[in-house]
């Protein structure tokens, strides 16, 4: 795993994240406990390792004995950013006999975390009784509708001077990764998210999504992730169903976003009816996003019919 990798350890040791899963990285409640109990009982360890990047302390290895096994709790900061954490962490490194340094970046420690939350969910670590064996490939992927969204994607990128293949793209809803397939196959490497941990499960499962890419994590979070004006394009395909009574959420998803679109950036979503498409361009009209809608319906009627593409502009100076 690159968390071994990233830590100098070898790949047979066992290791554990605090937070028991990736969304929990936000506020790392269980992380913040566990150090306090640590830090109380005074116990001695062996071995320490301080994970540095850029910002500093971004987060610390402890060789822990329990219950008879041997394994290595992992505390971050790369997304929680606690202001305590530091202080938090050395005073830890003091309770060890050797402390070691794992230098690295914040992208690198990111993509370890993830890549470890992926690798547990798809070895069905984090779900008590998984009842769902995996499936075929063709039961749950449609070729052809890789086929129509890869030439769609191409038909935008010819009318709009746009080059997915070079950009930092951010797709959300993701599901198991149907359309991920097409942006692939453009020659994208998407990070992808949704919140149903299940989808995400079967798209690992098929290498559809890849470990260190992927994430189960709720769009209306988006903010709290990623540092803003991080990724060229965001897209999202067949969004789920956009109704006048859930307006208000959608346009939470569509606000959080615009958050890590650089300026210039492109918003490019799909959805299934001319009622939705309808408002999803009312809701980003109020969003200040400059877009248009494409029609895109085909004979099987089935996915991507409406496309709203759209681009974050500069914010004009009035004074």
């Amino acid at each position: 795993m690159r968390l071994h990798n990233l830590l100098g350890i070898d790949e047979t040791e066992v290791v554990h994240l605090a937070e028991p899963g990736f969304s929990d990285q936000r506020t790392c409640e269980a992380s913040a406990r566990y150090r306090s109990e640590i830090a109380r009982s005074k116990t001695r360890f062996d071995d320490v390792i301080r994970v540095e990047t850029h910002d500093g302390l971004s987060g610390i290895a402890i060789s822990m004995h329990s219950d008879g096994q041997d394994f290595w709790l992992v505390f971050t900061n790369v997304i929680c950013r606690d202001p305590d954490f530091a202080d938090h962490a050395t005073g830890l490194c003091e309770q060890a006999d050797n402390v070691h340094i794992a230098e690295t970046t914040d992208l690198r420690f990111m993509d370890a975390i993830i890549e470890y939350y992926s690798l547990m969910l798809v070895n069905r670590a984090l779900c008590e009784k998984c009842m769902h064996g995996k499936k075929s490939f063709g039961s749950i992927f449609s070729e052809s509708r890789a086929d129509l969204l890869v030439t769609l994607l191409k038909t935008i990128e010819e009318s709009d001077g746009i080059d997915f293949a070079d950009m930092n793209l951010l797709e959300i809803c993701c599901g198991n990764g149907m359309a991920t397939i097409a942006l692939r196959q453009l020659g994208c490497d998407p990070v992808c998210l949704d919140s149903d941990k299940c989808a995400v499960c079967e798209g690992l499962e098929h290498d559809v999504l890849l470990p260190h890419r992927s994430m189960v994590l709720d769009a209306t979070q988006l903010s709290h992730f990623f540092e803003a004006e991080s990724f060229d394009c965001v897209a999202g395909f067949m969004l789920g169903a956009i109704y006048p009574f859930n307006k208000d959420v959608w346009k939470r998803i569509m606000a959080e976003s615009i958050v890590p679109l650089r300026e210039g950036g492109f918003l490019v979503f799909t959805v299934h009816k001319n009622e939705e498409i309808a408002i999803l361009k009312e809701v980003m009209d109020e969003l200040g996003m400059t877009g248009r809608v494409i029609d895109n319906r085909d004979d099987a009627g089935m996915y991507d019919q409406w496309v709203y593409l759209g681009q974050k502009r500069p914010i004009q100076n009035l004074m």
